[in-house]
């Protein structure tokens, strides 16, 4: 479908303008949008479209990973820069130390190794790791534990650049991550690599899965699959943390595509992408073409601050998480090694030209240093004995 075509905009107009008519009959579905577009020019009613192309009872989010922070949230932060730096340095250190043993611990698990990653960096650091603002923010919607668990309220990065997948569909679409991710370490060879590694680290940052670090772990994740292969290394900093060059780059990269699947979110609603950049750039083109009789009041100065996870139109937030998140399902489950998207190229290709290709493993660890006591320490329990493979689920 081409979607820069007139035809095809006026299409896909008249498909948002039914949409807004009754758009609480499509909020919450995750639906393949290829497979919503395809049926909708055939003679089948559109609850039985929306129940063909729904996948949310197909990937139930599994999770082995037991352990829990033994203290919740704290009111006073104590966040500076030489703080995070020096902090970021012992948890790179250590979790580098423990990276063979995470990944044969959760060997069958991609969801638990990261689940365990993002545990080791952040249980018992929140008021260390987190921005006074963070803070202020996760005490406002009542979170309480953020180490190593699945998000369940609104977020997005990039300074309302992008809005991450809603909390309701989260839990599918990283199941359907992970599963992508382990079936294509199945396919890695020397000269993919770099594709699979990008290909995790992006999706990965369009979910944003955890309530905060998820761009820290974004990056170790790479090192999981690195590990986890066994060849083809490629450092993102030659002392494993995130003090470098590459790092930075792959940040500004990875913000600039989240920017072109906002306009090609922007194409399926039939607007003209070009002004769009950011998230609330979609909001402010669709209250103009769809909810014309409300723009002047809702963007009466253009001082205003964009609307993020609230807007005045509700549909249009039904709209934008319908949409983005079925495309990013089509995404996800239509990635390949043999082709990747253009952008899972260029990642790729700066991973594999410009990664380090030798580490210094940091010193002042026990070489014996144990996963489950270090888990165990950090929960506050006995060293953890894991419970039997169905036992858990998010």
């Amino acid at each position: 479908m081409d979607v820069e075509d007139g035809s095809v905009r006026l299409f896909f107009r008249q498909f948002w303008h039914t949409f807004f008519k009754e758009s609480q009959s499509y909020a919450g579905h995750l639906v393949s949008i290829e497979c919503l577009f395809n049926l909708l020019s055939s003679n089948i009613n559109i609850k039985d479209i929306l129940k063909i192309c729904d996948v949310r009872q197909l990937y139930p989010l599994e999770s082995h990973f037991n352990y829990k922070a033994d203290s919740s949230l704290k009111q006073n932060n104590c966040y500076s820069v030489q703080l995070v730096e020096a902090y970021d340095r012992q948890l790179s250190a250590r979790f580098h130390h423990l990276l063979p043993q995470i990944v044969e611990e959760y060997r069958h698990q991609f969801i638990d190794q990261l689940r365990c990653t993002h545990f080791l960096g952040m249980a018992g650091n929140e008021a260390i790791m987190l921005y006074p603002s963070q803070q202020k923010r996760l005490f406002a919607e009542q979170v309480q534990t953020i180490a190593g668990e699945v998000r369940n309220i609104q977020t997005g990065f990039g300074n309302y650049r992008f809005n991450a997948p809603s909390p309701q569909n989260l839990p599918n679409l990283l199941a359907i991550y992970a599963d992508k991710v382990e079936h294509l370490l199945k396919e890695a060879n020397e000269s993919n690599i770099h594709y699979l590694a990008s290909f995790a680290q992006y999706y990965f940052t369009l979910l944003h899965p955890f309530y905060e670090r998820c761009g820290r772990t974004s990056e170790e994740l790479m090192y999981l699959i690195f590990e986890k292969v066994g060849y083809g290394w490629r450092y993102i900093s030659a002392r494993g943390d995130r003090s470098s060059q590459l790092a930075n780059e792959r940040m500004h990269l990875i913000n600039e595509f989240a920017e072109e699947f906002n306009r090609k979110i922007a194409h399926y609603f039939g607007l003209q992408p070009q002004t769009i950049r950011k998230t609330p750039d979609i909001y402010q083109a669709l209250t103009e073409t769809y909810f014309p009789e409300h723009y002047s009041t809702i963007y009466c100065s253009p001082n205003d601050k964009p609307y993020y996870y609230i807007h005045p139109v509700p549909e249009i937030l039904t709209a934008y998480y319908f949409l983005m998140e079925g495309l990013l399902l089509d995404e996800l489950t239509h990635f390949s090694l043999e082709q990747p998207y253009s952008h899972i190229l260029r990642l790729g290709n700066h991973l594999r030209d410009y990664g380090n290709t030798h580490y210094y493993m940091p010193t002042g660890y026990n070489d014996n240093l144990n996963l489950r006591q270090v888990l165990a320490d950090i929960a506050g329990q006995a060293i953890f004995v894991p419970a039997k493979p169905d036992a858990w689920r998010h």
